[in-house]
């Protein structure tokens, strides 16, 4: 049935214009809107109540007419949000009007952020986007310990992640039913949700999309993979009061607590949870079986590549702040490498030393005050080495691979930050957001409006075309140019726009020659 055939048949009910799609998965009610038609809340899997930590099942048939109109479920989780349910796995589409079943247009499957801990695909509204003809697709999958515990039994790890795999499998065979294109189907991600994008690069199932839009993430960003930690179900079972040395044992006592007391005993104790190298074991289902350092890149080199970050990521957390948090920050340098290597105590000072004086211009321990002087230095410091070199490595990665059309960024606009009036503010981690979706934070001023309209265009005809700049115009007056081996070109995304070259290049050298000689003492190696 055609999407614009239903769209003639909405009744007014409560101020809404509804629209009823008959689908291959059953009935589905959505609502209209100025744009086209939005189906929120569809579930694509069902966790299975009795192993909510192991593979999801197949959703049945619906029955009775689907309502399609709840954008705000959520995976439990503790966090600037509480709540959730355990019965998350559902995704949102939005349709512009022009889609139908025989006039099917390309689609963008949207993963969120939130160190796989947090987040949500109701976060995300896709007005802004499916203005442009294109479909919107946003997506819950398990989080915390429900997604991320990596074990040597009957849950191998990376559970959020193949319940992303499930979401895509669900496009590939029902979004024609909305008119949508599973042969041009992009998918994206911001912070871990773009490192979620990086490694379904390197999963076999790189066959269900065709581009790929990575912002703010990497594989390699700290904490977006960790080491497995195979007594994780047995400690947080512990913590819940169940006593027990046997893993199978442990996850039988935690599928039958409350699944946020479970999430909330995971954050107490501090458990490290994300993506993880999986053990091999007949009868599960793997997603990644390899550590970062050693992934094999699944020979495909036709796959499209949109990815950069913000122009200082982390300058939310310095900017602004007072005498005592500079205090606590200790040796912020030294606590980044006793986090993430395994190093001798020589090693450490003489690191933490080298990379103090790169970054301040000063050797030996320095006062909170003047800390606080270097708070941009020390943003750039943390941004550097959280994000923007972990972002290189990829691209990097991508082509040694033959990648052949990488589009790289920097989001440098500061024109609605809180921040935009402190000395030497840059673009923050995930500023670049409200300019492509509909999220809480919606500035409209002329300037904003023009970043949004630009922004949307860029990544919407990176969706159709697979480059984000196909022709020039006044409002796209410069073309996009793709990255090389022996080039670096990448597009300031600013209130004028501009092709640059080598972004950061001394950060970034200093970093490639650290990692060279370091990566072996990563603590997910040890």
């Amino acid at each position: 049935m055609h999407l614009a055939f239903f769209l003639l048949l909405f009744n007014y009910v409560r101020s809404f214009e509804y629209v009823e799609l008959r689908t291959r998965i059953g009935e589905v009610r959505g609502r209209k809107n100025n744009y086209g038609a939005e189906f929120l809340g569809i579930p694509y899997a069902k966790v299975d109540d009795g192993r909510p930590f192991g593979n999801s099942l197949p959703y049945p048939y619906f029955e009775a007419p689907f309502e399609a109109s709840n954008p705000s479920t959520r995976c439990p989780q503790v966090g600037r949000v509480i709540g959730g349910t355990q019965q998350c796995l559902t995704l949102n589409i939005y349709v512009p009007a022009n889609a139908n079943a025989t006039q099917t247009v390309p689609v963008v499957v949207w993963f969120h952020g939130g160190g796989f801990k947090i987040g949500s695909a109701g976060e995300y509204g896709g007005k802004h986007l499916t203005q442009h003809g294109i479909i919107v697709v946003t997506v819950n999958y398990r989080l915390g310990p429900y997604g991320f515990l990596c074990l040597d039994e009957e849950v191998p790890g990376n559970q959020g992640l193949k319940d992303q795999v499930t979401a895509l499998k669900w496009v590939q065979a029902n979004i024609g039913d909305f008119g949508g294109d599973k042969s041009k189907v992009t998918i994206g991600g911001q912070s871990y949700g773009g490192g979620a994008v990086d490694l379904h690069m390197y999963s076999s199932d790189v066959k269900l999309f065709d581009k790929v839009i990575i912002q703010s993430g990497s594989m390699y960003a700290e904490g977006a993979f960790v080491k497995s930690d195979l007594n994780a179900a047995i400690k947080l079972s512990g913590q819940l009061g169940c006593s027990t040395n046997n893993t199978k044992d442990a996850l039988k006592c935690l599928a039958t607590r409350d699944s946020l007391t479970v999430v909330k005993a995971a954050k107490d104790i501090g458990l490290k949870l994300g993506a993880c190298k999986e053990k091999i074991m007949n009868g599960s289902e793997n997603f990644i079986t390899q550590d970062p350092f050693h992934l094999n890149f699944v020979k495909r080199d036709d796959v499209a590549v949109l990815i950069g970050h913000n122009s200082n990521e982390n300058f939310a957390r310095f900017a602004n702040q007072s005498e005592e948090f500079y205090e606590r920050l200790a040796n912020v340098f030294r606590e980044k490498f006793v986090n993430n290597f395994v190093l001798s105590e020589n090693d450490l000072d003489q690191l933490s030393n080298n990379t103090q004086a790169f970054y301040l211009g000063k050797n030996g321990s320095l006062t909170a005050k003047e800390l606080r002087e270097f708070n941009v230095q020390l943003s750039d410091f943390s941004s550097d080495f959280m994000l923007n070199y972990p972002v290189e490595w990829s691209i990097k990665n991508y082509l040694r691979k033959g990648l052949k059309k990488i589009y790289k960024y920097v989001f440098s606009y500061t024109g609605g930050s809180p921040f935009k009036d402190v000395p030497g503010v840059g673009a923050y981690h995930t500023e670049e957001l409200q300019y492509l979706f509909e999220t809480d934070e919606q500035g409209n001023s002329d300037e904003q409006q023009l970043l949004r309209k630009r922004m949307t265009s860029m990544w919407a005809y990176f969706v159709k075309f697979g480059n984000p700049t196909p022709s020039r115009t006044d409002l796209l007056p410069v073309a996009w140019v793709p990255v090389t081996e022996s080039t670096q070109p990448y597009l300031n995304i600013d209130v004028e726009m501009k092709m640059l070259d080598n972004l950061f290049e001394s950060r970034m050298k200093y970093w490639a020659d650290f990692w060279s000689q370091h990566w072996m003492k990563n603590i997910i190696l040890s």
